[in-house]
């Protein structure tokens, strides 16, 4: 063997044109009277006392009207314990002392914290009146003021409009499938999880320990969709993911978020456990969303090329036969070799060197078994290895070698290929499994046409049997408790792109998950068609972008036939969806030519994005 040494999101609002005079005006937008408010005794007490009105809300429903005081208090959006105490602060003046432990006692509470003015405490809802008027004049009780978790997915693919208008998730079942929920038992507390779920841990070691990962991608998901109800998977294996996935077809579970994926399963597009699990799936009518992979620079693809040296082992370029990656200390290098099997039997194995050629690990399975080699750099310093591939029988094939590393610190300095390097089951072709690519947040809001967009490391199409990939983006680097601050990968895309359809499916409960899929991607087509013009091997069909929300839409679309009976698909016809609509709501057209005529007989607002709609007689 040889080794060279030299070796910003605009929404897009067309004027419609209606061809045909409507027996009454549209109106999409007019002015509305509301009643005065009328100041009843409740509401002038509210005023009269120091205290946050919602404090006091709390304790009048369960002193007057016998609410029970966990479920009231959650609905309220308040930190509350088992025991039903919730958290409030009681604030003095600046400069001024606290309130005492004591004085809180007099009211069932107690103190966990003071700094200087300001009291936390724990205090029975029935208690929080009484309390407020017994306060030194200028001291205020308020609800706990709990920091906002700044998770930017919500806001820059516009889901935060359908959550914070209702479309939160309510209704949706979401799975989340991972190897590691440690720190899950913080995040509802921090209001950034779930108080309650369902789970299934199929691995041998308790829920919270391991690594934070799923946490994570769950707080990704719940920022999106609040309202949603969350089941929990912690696996280890593929028989653990054919486990969690008939658990959550048991479960009416409709979005899976998965950003995982496995090495060495098939060659081709939907071969391999991963692919036919996912198909289970999907044919449930769930929508999987999987990760693309964090592989683009860390991955090589092509065909067998005789070496130099010796005509077995593989000459990535001009007689060199190793390709260098760096490790770092106290990390882990896995490397993974497959390649396509369709043609014959082909047996290559995987080597693995230190600087000086000597080897260190290999991996050499017989016949049309793939290759994966382990090495640990216990070492204190970073090492530079040397990967080669040997051909031990067989021709000329394709084949492809990809590293991973525990602590993400492997780095290639040749020979890097980064088509092709989407990992299973993102190579998956069934239409609702969604294979998610990673666009920095602080990039998110580019318009269509920009490019170099997509993080370094995000895996690209095609898959091996040409089909496009990813499928979708959505940002990455959004923030997480689990974390303690940005979360990154297509691990941290997927849950994000996850979370945006799960409210997005709440908006329309009625829709089948095809449906959902085929707005998420045409919107993703018209507002971050990034890149080259339509689907690429970089975005996809782009970023994951919603409509501004508004109560009450129904869409139009005349590459649908006629759905009579439950709405599960988009309208054909702009006749059906007025029927449909209720007073007030809107109506969606992705442009489109809608010649027949119709008589308008609500007030609705009519919207058109992507290009012109043409409505009436032509």
């Amino acid at each position: 063997m040889t080794k060279s040494k030299f070796g910003s999101c605009m929404i897009k609002r067309h004027t419609i044109t209606f061809l045909h005079v409507f027996s009454i005006m549209l109106s999409s937008g007019y002015a509305q009277q509301l009643p005065e408010i009328e100041e009843t005794p409740e509401i002038r007490e509210m005023k009269s006392l120091p205290m946050h009105s919602v404090l006091y809300e709390l304790d009048r429903a369960v002193t007057t009207r016998a609410l029970a005081k966990v479920p009231v208090a959650r609905e309220l959006r308040l930190v509350v314990k088992d025991d039903g105490k919730v958290n409030v602060e009681i604030i003095s003046p600046v400069g001024e002392a606290p309130v005492t432990a004591d004085f809180v006692k007099r009211f069932s509470g107690e103190v966990d914290a003071t700094w200087q003015h300001r009291v936390s405490a724990w205090v029975p809802p029935n208690q929080l009146i009484a309390l407020a008027k017994a306060l030194p004049k200028g001291v205020m009780l308020e609800r706990a003021n709990t920091p906002i978790p700044v998770n930017e997915g919500p806001g820059l693919t516009r889901s935060d409009g359908y959550r914070d208008g209702g479309a939160n998730g309510n209704g949706i079942r979401i799975g989340i499938i991972d190897k590691g929920f440690a720190r899950l038992a913080e995040i509802p507390a921090t209001g950034d999880g779930p108080a309650t779920w369902f789970g299934e841990n199929y691995t041998n070691e308790p829920w919270l320990a391991g690594d934070v990962h799923g946490t994570a991608c769950l707080e990704t998901v719940f920022d999106h969709a609040p309202g949603a109800t969350y089941f929990l998977y912690k696996i280890d294996n593929l028989t653990h993911l054919g486990r969690a996935v008939d658990h959550a077809i048991d479960n009416n579970v409709r979005i899976i978020s998965h950003s995982m994926g496995y090495h060495n399963t098939g060659w081709a597009d939907n071969s391999g456990d991963a692919c036919a699990i996912v198909k289970r799936a999907t044919d449930s009518g769930a929508l999987f969303f999987t990760a693309a992979g964090n592989y683009a620079q860390k991955h090589w693809q092509g065909n067998f090329q005789p070496g130099t040296g010796s005509v077995n082992f593989h000459d990535w370029v001009n007689g060199d036969e190793t390709i260098n990656v760096v490790l770092q200390a106290n990390d882990e290098i896995n490397a993974f070799l497959s390649w396509n099997t369709s043609e014959g039997t082909f047996d290559y194995d995987l080597y693995l060197y230190d600087n000086n050629l000597t080897e260190l690990a290999r991996s050499v399975n017989d016949g049309n078994r793939y290759e994966k080699l382990t090495w640990p750099n216990d070492s204190p310093n970073a090492q530079i290895l040397h990967l080669a591939v040997w051909r031990a029988s067989g021709g000329i094939t394709e084949f492809e070698l990809i590293t991973t590393a525990l602590n993400h610190t492997d780095v290639w300095q040749e020979h890097i290929v980064s088509a092709s390097s989407i990992f299973s089951p993102a190579n998956s072709t069934e239409p609702n499994c969604i294979s998610v690519g990673a666009v920095p947040q602080l990039r998110y809001d580019s318009p269509s046409g920009t490019n170099n967009l997509i993080e370094s490391y995000s895996s690209r199409g095609p898959t091996n049997s040409g089909a496009i990939a990813p499928d979708i983006c959505a940002p990455t680097g959004t923030t997480t408790i689990a974390y303690n601050g940005a979360f990154f990968g297509t691990s941290a895309a997927t849950p994000n792109a996850a979370g945006a359809a799960a409210a997005l499916w709440s908006s329309l409960p009625l829709y089948v998950s095809g449906a959902i899929r085929h707005l998420l991607f045409e919107q993703a087509t018209i507002y971050k068609d990034w890149g080259t013009d339509g689907d690429d091997n970089f975005y996809g069909k782009g970023g994951v972008m919603l409509i501004p929300f508004h109560t009450n839409t129904v869409w139009v679309d005349r590459r649908f036939g006629p759905f009579f009976g439950i709405a599960a698909w988009p309208y054909n016809t702009v006749e059906r969806a007025h029927d449909a609509a209720r007073e007030g709501g809107r109506v969606v057209f992705f442009g489109q030519s809608h010649p027949e005529k119709i008589t308008l007989r609500k007030e609705l607002l009519y919207e058109t994005i992507g290009s012109t709609a043409v409505i009436g007689e032509q």
